[in-house]
């Protein structure tokens, strides 16, 4: 049974979700509210003190944070015990202002990992802080490399650690492994016509210019790839083979091969972007196919921290030392204490905890999505924190997101992983935001269901 607290927000001065929080702490230490009591929800105390869900929503925000509260997936929110470390908890829920649920964005997955690294930034402060006056190491001496290669076989990868680079996160790895590739001068990069734009800008910004390829359920068509690049030579195919974003899809291991296969026919490289890669990988990667001309890239972003900035990049072997010379330019490496911190992460376990408690928060939410959302065309993955939706007759990408976004939920249209001069289908991404309380989420959903029931016009009639 949840607490019945109804606060007085009279007595507080400042914003309101800061009065609520204020008023937490006043009845918990005169008693009112005690140790396990369960906090009412979202929206049923929203309506109770006359404010908005995002207020009470950011103010059981704070409270977590402060250490006022804790939160368990599926049960609710409750008062935190007195003087104990905070289980895996949500410690933020994503709201955009203070009254739009953030379905567009797929922010890393918390369950309480700051502790862990919290933990993580101690040991490193207590051990090698006094090292910090120097440069970072060179590629391949740092001790990291031999516990990233560890991880890396999460992945299905088995990386040779002299050709490994770390990276200012997945972004920098794309940038790094796109201007070795152009290093010779500017060329066309081949990508999947319909894939994340953050991957796009990041090859545009190397002055390259962008080939889209047909895809389809599995990903890139090897016979449209053939036919692209006879009409006009590329330098590369960046493609994300494991997760491919935003369909959910994974690329087939025949597929690859096929892939390859082209690739050294037109003797062309292969990035591989894994940054989705929360999820075990079991099909071989394009370094296991092809290690002479794959590149494979990813980052701890999706299953550990985004904040760290942390990221990896395997290089062919005869690319290594233009890539490791690239990143020196631009950076000189990243920070010491980045790969100290992750290092101390991959070495101690944690980081493999976490991992394995974002993939299960991550399936958990997946399911409730699909229940909620089954009839409807969607595809999904248990290890993919976004489903991908194609709209019934009557709705368009863009128009539905517009429709969505009247009623205070926020969408990712088609329309903006659409490759230009390449067909949009009629379907949105939306994010199974699992940093937000469920029953925002299930309102939020309940809403979207309401709205594929009623489209416009038949605008394919």
């Amino acid at each position: 049974m949840g607490t019945i607290w109804r606060p007085s927000l009279s007595d507080f001065d400042g914003p309101k979700y800061k009065a609520v929080v204020a008023a937490l702490r006043v009845d918990i230490s005169k008693g009112i509210l005690k140790s396990g009591d369960k906090l009412p929800p979202v929206r049923e105390l929203a309506w109770e003190i006359q404010v908005t869900p995002g207020t009470v929503a950011r103010a059981y925000q704070d409270g977590i944070a402060e250490g006022l509260l804790q939160a368990t997936v599926g049960r609710g929110t409750f008062v935190a015990a007195a003087n104990t470390d905070l289980p895996e908890i949500d410690s933020h829920y994503d709201i955009i202002q203070e009254q739009q649920i953030n379905l567009r964005n797929t922010n890393t997955t918390n369950v309480g990992q700051a502790t862990a690294i919290k933990r993580a930034m101690i040991r490193v402060a207590e051990t090698k802080v006094d090292q910090y006056l120097d440069y970072p190491e060179r590629e391949g001496r740092h001790s990291i490399y031999s516990h990233l290669v560890q991880w890396m076989q999460y992945s299905n990868i088995e990386a040779n650690p002299e050709k490994l680079i770390v990276t200012n996160g997945g972004q920098n790895a794309i940038l790094l492994a796109t201007a070795s590739v152009l290093a010779d001068g500017v060329g066309l990069i081949a990508i999947d016509a319909l894939t994340y734009p953050g991957i796009r800008y990041a090859v545009q910004s190397q002055r390259a210019e962008l080939v889209g390829i047909e895809t389809d359920q599995y990903g890139v068509i090897p016979e449209m790839l053939e036919q692209a690049y006879k009409r006009k030579p590329f330098k590369a195919l960046f493609t994300s083979a494991n997760v491919l974003n935003p369909t959910t899809g994974e690329m087939p291991l025949d597929r690859r091969i096929a892939i390859a296969a082209l690739a050294r026919r037109y003797d062309f490289q292969i990035i591989e972007d894994d940054c989705w890669g929360i999820g075990p990988a079991g099909t071989p990667s394009f370094t296991n196919i092809c290690p002479e001309r794959a590149w494979y890239l990813s980052s701890i972003s999706k299953s550990i921290s985004a904040g760290l900035r942390f990221g990896y990049l395997l290089c062919p072997d005869e690319k290594f030392a233009t890539a490791s010379r690239l990143m020196q330019t631009a950076s000189f490496g990243v920070s010491r204490a980045v790969v100290d911190i992750a290092e101390e992460l991959l070495a101690s376990g944690d980081a493999a905890n976490i991992r394995a408690r974002v993939l299960e928060r991550v399936s958990q939410r997946v399911e409730f999505t699909v229940n909620l959302m089954g009839k409807w065309d969607i595809t999904w993955r248990r290890d993919v924190p976004f489903i991908w939706l194609r709209l019934p007759r009557g709705w368009r990408a863009s128009s539905f997101a517009s429709a969505c976004e009247r009623k205070n939920i926020v969408v990712r249209a088609a329309d903006e992983f659409a490759l230009n001069n390449m067909p949009v289908p009629h379907a949105v991404r939306i994010s199974v935001n699992c940093n937000i309380p469920q029953d925002l989420l299930g309102a939020a959903l309940t809403k979207i269901d309401k709205l594929l029931s009623h489209p416009p016009i038949d605008m394919d009639g």
